[in-house]
């Protein structure tokens, strides 16, 4: 903003200018006519032509002061936009790390259905297997999960109401989708080494599968609850 109104000033300042050159130039002509029947005037207009070259070199001046202020001007905030950068990258990160944030990357989608066409919600839910599934993703270095595409961060919730499993407070039907972005190495390594928790859902007629993605997407958070009693600690 104060960029803007230096540069203004300095545009009306070079008007300015500009227009008294232009009166010295024409004063000038006048006095190069050989009319000698008024020196009074003539001189009148010598003196006037001195105060303005006078004026001139004034204005001359102050437009190059203020273009050296402008220049420190200018350097200062860059030099503030370093701090500022560092701040918005750090904000951004937090962003990142509370699911803010839409994400791609390498990584696992593991996808959860019945035998039959039949609601699973239950025996999933009271087995807790998509809670287990999801932490052990994360045991495996998922640094990114959602299940049907709702994020998964450090205040979700996945829960049963009814005969349906709601996360982040939104119901979501089988199949269930779980998505994970890390190491896909290690998410194969987690696959074939075949855990306790596919065995059980095996043996409870839930199929899973399992497929590795050079990219994979997951969007930001649509919604969370508000904080109504959380208060930080000064310290």
């Amino acid at each position: 903003m104060k960029s803007k109104i230096f540069g203004l000033f300095i545009l009306l300042l070079f008007v300015i200018f500009g227009t008294m050159v232009g009166i010295q130039m024409n004063s000038e002509v006048s006095l190069n006519q050989d009319d000698f029947n008024y020196p009074i005037n003539r001189d009148f207009e010598v003196q006037e032509i001195n105060n303005l070259t006078d004026a001139n070199e004034v204005i001359k001046q102050r437009v190059e002061e203020l273009s050296k202020l402008i220049e420190d001007y200018e350097k200062e905030r860059a030099t503030e936009s370093i701090p500022l950068s560092k701040l918005r990258t750090e904000v951004n990160q937090y962003k990142l790390l509370a699911g803010y944030t839409p994400v791609t990357g390498p990584g696992i989608i593991i996808t959860i259905e019945g035998d039959v066409e039949e609601n699973i919600a239950e025996i999933v839910e009271s087995r807790k297997y998509l809670i287990n599934l999801v932490n052990e993703l994360k045991a495996f270095g998922g640094e990114v999960i959602s299940v049907n595409d709702f994020r998964i961060t450090a205040r979700s919730e996945i829960i049963q109401a009814g005969n349906h499993i709601m996360v982040n407070g939104t119901s979501i039907a089988p199949p269930y989708v779980v998505k994970a972005i890390g190491d896909v190495n290690s998410f194969k390594r987690y696959v074939e080494y075949r855990t306790l928790l596919f065995e059980s859902m095996m043996s409870d007629g839930i199929r899973t599968k399992a497929d590795f993605s050079d990219e994979i997407e997951i969007r930001g958070i649509i919604r969370e609850k508000p904080m109504q009693f959380l208060k930080s600690i000064s310290e």
